[in-house]
């Protein structure tokens, strides 16, 4: 990773000093930085993209933050609210193994708890996604600047 853990929560708490999580910010982002390492995924562009989906732990839309679903995994529609999670860190986890899920064919290290990431690699089969901007149009749909917004997030966390 680029960004080191207390930049993350740096600049999570310069943008919302209350966010709506059941852990502190530092034990969420010290989950996305154990789950990234153990699985190969940048733990510093996952929290970035965690902002993006849940409006800086805000919510406000279909998922709320009693699902630990930081990444609206199985949200599709203004009906349907998606994934609930146990624990933060098992949300961190499942949000973690679905960016495996398009990055690598690899399985994940630990037992799979992405309720969709049989499906993504059922779809996507050999191919792999090798940067952010790859999951436009795939994780957010249409999602035109999807990984784009979120590397400007991830930029935002750089400079604090």
């Amino acid at each position: 990773p680029l960004a080191s853990q207390e930049q993350c929560v740096s600049y999570l708490l310069s943008v919302n000093p209350h966010p709506a999580i059941s852990v502190s910010p530092r034990e969420l982002v010290a989950y996305y930085y154990e789950e990234g390492a153990r699985e190969g995924i940048r733990p510093d562009v996952a929290f970035a993209q965690a902002l993006k989906e849940t409006g800086f732990f805000r919510y406000g839309g279909t998922v709320t933050p009693d699902q630990n679903n930081y990444c609206g995994l199985g949200t599709t529609s203004t009906e349907i609210k998606g994934a609930y999670f146990a624990t933060s860190q098992i949300g961190v986890r499942a949000h973690i193994q679905h960016l495996l899920a398009y990055a690598s064919t690899r399985r994940p290290v630990r037992p799979v708890v992405d309720p969709r990431y049989n499906l993504v690699r059922n779809v996507y089969g050999t191919i792999t996604l090798g940067n952010w901007q790859d999951l436009n149009g795939r994780w957010a749909v249409p999602g035109d600047s999807y990984g784009q917004s979120i590397l400007s997030m991830f930029r935002a966390i750089l400079r604090k």
